[in-house]
């Protein structure tokens, strides 16, 4: 074998979006030959960088990197022109180590990709044509070309471990490499995902909301309770904190309020069910079958199918273990009739059980009406279903604002004071909504089981949560003692520091809703008492990052309020209005809409229940409505000071 002209060893473990590595490069042979030893953690969309040298204005350089379901792709150019050469008769294996040898013989006018003792590929082209390197840097771990990506981009990073890179000054054949191959014998090392230190220090980051270990989070979703433990997954790319190849990640929890990471649940690159959802594992729900065992149903996306959007199922792949930290895909469950719906929007299921059936609904667009809608299927096995048609009727001329498509459909029961089931609550996601910031919506109403059709006790649609666009992504269930609990994401709300912080979005408080006087009422799960003294004056108390502020009189006032400003939210009784101000600006930063967003507390006191969990803000009124906000400025904490004309005058500090 001919000698080695250059070689690093035992290189570092590269993030995903952040971290690359940058050198030098010496004149380059027209025969060549190099060999990199891998093991991807994660895939992105795009391909991940190996090792670049590359300018695709200008036609030269090297580019060797790496894409979804073990693909591998080598771009070079010689100055005039650019060639590509793709693996074929092997991949990379996910997460496991792997051995890349690109082989590059100009004399002969060929070049060979191997792959873990295979002849992947082979690309012939002119002889004597030699590629011309830029007289630029190589970087390992990034895909640069000059032209879509440059080292600022947030796409193109690789997420694992080059172990070894060798560059011989020759070509070797393909037979003498696949002999290579067999005697690079690496250790597999520990999967990392997260660098969980690194987010921890960032002050922003809440410290008992639903939160993933680092990296993207979009909504939560499928919550069930088994044996003791509550579950919840949600939409999660543990690649980098953007959206992109889409997974399930997996917490579980005690009581509702502090979560534990339990794995990566449903992942597009698992191996041997890439027919499935080879482009996304999306949102879904989860019920418990008629054994007691959780079943998944979610979104698979598959772009290769028209529709390429289907609902599959999964199963834990071990019930003994109640953190069900593996799972199995069953494969896809309802496939969208191309004359339901608007074809191709078929995403989002929820599966819940009326007696002695299931019933499930997946968000689309309504043809009859150009809005969105639901479509509903009944089943008494959980493997055949029975399409029954659209869940409900309403004018979307007249209410555009709940979207042309509907996502995370979400239908639960509503106890009243007596814990009587008095009616149902239809929540839903606007979706392809035009100039609004999207909103969580609900409607009050009865499900009929014999027809699967909702019919609802009010036409405009109204809002649970008044912070305009913050609190979204709906999903729920029912707990063990009979209690509907909502889970949703709290938007970032952070621009562009939110990727240098390496975490994006959290879960909101769960919150229980329920009928009190024939009205809906919103509050956190009682079990965040757990967490704070029980006892409180008249007035207010301090609980750690809870106050608890009530006044009898016509207007209350709190200020939030840090070195760069704050938020004043407030009520009045006089006009029904509930809402929030930006100090800095004077701005309204709530929603309101009209006489549908008015608040009417009657003659009750007005009570305010707010928790404060470093970046997210969330304020309950009266139960009656809720507000979610973020606030990235302060540093030193918060001032909480209350305001109003029923002889309240309350300071405090708060995190």
């Amino acid at each position: 074998m001919t000698d080695t002209k250059k070689q690093q060893n035992n290189m570092q473990t590269f993030d995903g979006y952040t971290n690359y590595t940058v050198g030098t490069l010496e004149k380059m042979s027209p025969n060549f030959t190099i060999t990199l030893v891998v093991t991807p953690f994660t895939y992105e969309t795009v391909l991940s960088g190996l090792f670049s040298c590359f300018n695709r204005v200008g036609k030269e350089g090297l580019l060797i990197a790496i894409g979804k379901r073990g693909k591998v792709k080598v771009i070079f150019g010689t100055g005039k022109n650019v060639y590509s050469i793709e693996n074929v008769n092997a991949k990379i294996l996910y997460q496991k180590v792997n051995v890349i040898t690109f082989s590059y013989w100009s004399d002969a006018g060929w070049c060979d990709l191997c792959i873990n003792g295979v002849l992947a590929g082979r690309l012939q082209f002119p002889r004597h044509t030699e590629i011309i390197f830029p007289k630029t840097e190589y970087i390992f771990g990034k895909y640069v070309d000059g032209e879509l990506f440059v080292k600022d981009t947030k796409r193109g990073y690789f997420h694992g471990s080059i172990h070894s890179f060798l560059f011989f000054n020759d070509y070797i054949p393909y037979q003498k490499v696949m002999e290579s191959h067999q005697k690079i014998l690496i250790p597999e090392k520990k999967i990392c995902l997260y660098n969980e230190d690194a987010v921890a220090k960032d002050i922003y980051r809440p410290a008992f909301h639903l939160m993933p270990p680092g990296k993207w989070m979009n909504e939560p979703h499928a919550p069930f309770f088994y044996k003791g433990l509550y579950h919840i997954f949600y939409q999660s790319n543990p690649h980098a904190p953007v959206w992109d190849n889409l997974c399930w990640g997996h917490l579980v929890s005690r009581d509702m309020v502090m979560w534990e990471y339990a794995g990566i649940a449903l992942n597009p690159d698992d191996e041997n069910d890439n027919d499935i959802d080879p482009d996304g594992c999306w949102s879904g729900s989860a019920c418990i079958d008629y054994s007691g065992n959780p079943v998944i149903f979610y979104t698979a996306g598959n772009n290769c199918k028209l529709p390429n959007q289907s609902v599959a199922k999964a199963v834990p792949s071990d019930t003994s273990d109640i953190k069900f930290e593996k799972w199995n895909k069953l494969g896809v469950a309802i496939e969208q009739n191309p004359g339901s719906g608007f074809l191709g929007e078929f995403r989002d299921p929820f599966v819940f059980r009326r007696g002695d059936k299931y019933f499930v609904l997946v968000g689309t667009g309504d043809k009859n009406n150009g809005g969105g809608n639901a479509l509903v299927y009944e089943t008494t096995d959980l493997k055949y279903f029975k399409e029954l048609g659209f869940l409900t009727d309403y004018d979307y001329e007249k209410f555009s604002e709940v979207g042309h498509v509907w996502e995370l459909p979400v239908l639960l029961p509503l106890r009243n004071e007596k814990g009587e089931h008095a009616c149902d609550i239809l929540l839903l996601c606007a979706c392809q909504v035009e100039n609004a910031l999207v909103e969580t919506y609900y409607y009050l109403g009865h499900f009929d089981e014999s027809t699967g059709r909702f019919s609802k006790l009010h036409e405009e649609p109204r809002l649970i949560d008044l912070g305009h666009g913050t609190f979204t992504g709906p999903s729920g269930f029912v707990t063990p003692d009979g209690r509907s609990v909502l889970f949703t994401i709290a938007q970032g709300r952070r621009g562009p520091d939110e990727y240098k912080a390496g975490w994006a979005h959290n879960g909101g408080m769960p919150v229980e809703l329920y009928l009190r006087k024939g009205e809906l009422c919103v509050m956190p799960v009682k079990e965040l008492s757990n967490y704070f003294p029980k006892e409180c004056d008249k007035d207010s108390i301090l609980l750690e990052n809870r106050v608890l502020v009530s006044s009898p009189g016509d207007t209350l006032e709190i200020r939030l309020t840090d070195e760069k400003g704050g938020y004043k939210i407030c009520y009045d009784r006089n006009i029904c209005r509930f809402y929030a101000v930006d100090i800095s600006t004077n701005k309204e930063v709530s929603i309101f809409r009209g006489t549908m967003d008015e608040v009417d507390i009657k003659d009750d006191s007005i009570e305010m229940d707010i928790i404060v969990d470093h970046s997210i803000i969330e304020i309950y009124l009266n139960n009656k409505k809720s507000m979610t906000l973020r606030k990235y400025s302060y540093e030193k904490g918060y001032i909480i000071s209350a305001y109003g004309d029923g002889d309240i005058c309350l300071t405090v500090k708060g995190r």
